[in-house]
Formats: structure tokens, C-alpha cells, sequence
């Protein structure tokens, strides 16, 4: 799933939808990717909690994809809060959407490692100028240091897209609680 031409579409796609992005952002992709969400889920109570503060606090905006694949087979996708809500999105639905998709195993650390190495594998071949080869081997090397653990967005990411979105699995796509909302 994780062959080099999916990399190459999978990053190419998030660099043309956020073309403010950071060697950082395309790990905590990848990570997501790979991992799933398992690691924000501590306490489903919590997460709830949090999630409904989060879509109670965006702004709909039916500008935005409702949905972004962070896996080359598209088995998982942020979800985006922003559409999700100007579509009349039912919270409680995605909130169990997401608790389900965090229920499956989805990738190991190992095979993080080796799509991040990939990765840098294809920013050594100059696949990408946008990431400065010095950032990705600082941030490679801090990685392995620290076991691969889970990222914030950059500061600049986080500016210029604003990110609002949830992890879930794209077999609940088709049965998204949403309303049509038209002018009438």
C-alpha cells in the first residue's frame, strides 16, 4: 500500500491542498496514516467532550473538502469540521464514527519507520523542494530519537489552514449523518 508512486500522490495531494506545509506536517500525516487514531482516544468521554467543544467553535465553511485521504488505499480521511458543520453534520454520529475508526489496528511503528524513510528517501532525490533536506534529517534524526511519537501541526500549518478535523474511517463516508443545507 505504502509503495513509492502512493507516497509520491499521497504528498503531492496534501502539498496542493496546503501548500503552507512543513517537513513535520508530512510526518504527522504519515503518522496518522499509518497508526490511525488510537492515540488521541485515551478516554472516549474526553474525546467526546473535546470533539463537541471543537465543532461547536469552528465556523462552517462549505469552502473546504469535507474530507482528505491520509492513506494512499484512502482507508482513512480527516474528516473536516468546517464543511462537516455548514452541511448541518450531526456531532454525535461523527463522534461515534471516530471512537469506531480508533477501535481498529491499523499500522505498526515499523512500518511507520519505513514509510518515513521513504520519505526521506524520495526528499534526498530531490522529489520535493518545498522541504529544505537539512529540516528533514534534523527532524529524522529527532524522531528515531524520541521512538516516533505523535506531532503537532507547524506553527505556519497551523496559520494558514487553520486545521479542524477528526480521523475517521472512510467506510463511513457513504453514511454521513449531514443535511443538504440550500438557499431556498
Amino acid at each position: 500500500m505504502w509503495e513509492r508512486a502512493s507516497l509520491i500522490r499521497l504528498v503531492d495531494e496534501h502539498i496542493v491542498q496546503h501548500p503552507v506545509v512543513e517537513p513535520c506536517d508530512v510526518y504527522k500525516l504519515l503518522y496518522q496514516g499509518v497508526l490511525g487514531p488510537e492515540h488521541l482516544i485515551a478516554s472516549p468521554e474526553d474525546f467526546a467532550a473535546r470533539l463537541r467543544a471543537e465543532y461547536q467553535a469552528v465556523s462552517p465553511d462549505e469552502a473546504e473538502p469535507l474530507w482528505e485521504a491520509v492513506r494512499p488505499d484512502g482507508a482513512l480521511v480527516r474528516l473536516n469540521l468546517r464543511p462537516f458543520k455548514a452541511r448541518g453534520g450531526d456531532v454525535e454520529w461523527l463522534i461515534t464514527a471516530c471512537l469506531r475508526t480508533a477501535e481498529r489496528a491499523w499500522g505498526t511503528k515499523e512500518e511507520l519507520r519505513d514509510v518515513w524513510a521513504a520519505f526521506v528517501e524520495l526528499c534526498r532525490a530531490g522529489q520535493w523542494e518545498v522541504f529544505p533536506l537539512p529540516e528533514v534529517l534534523a527532524l529524522s534524526v529527532w524522531l528515531e530519537e524520541h521512538g516516533y511519537p505523535p506531532v503537532h501541526h507547524s506553527a505556519r500549518y497551523k496559520e494558514a489552514n487553520k486545521p479542524a478535523y477528526c480521523l475517521v474511517c472512510s467506510k463511513f463516508l457513504p453514511h454521513l449523518r449531514i443535511q443538504e443545507v440550500r438557499d431556498v
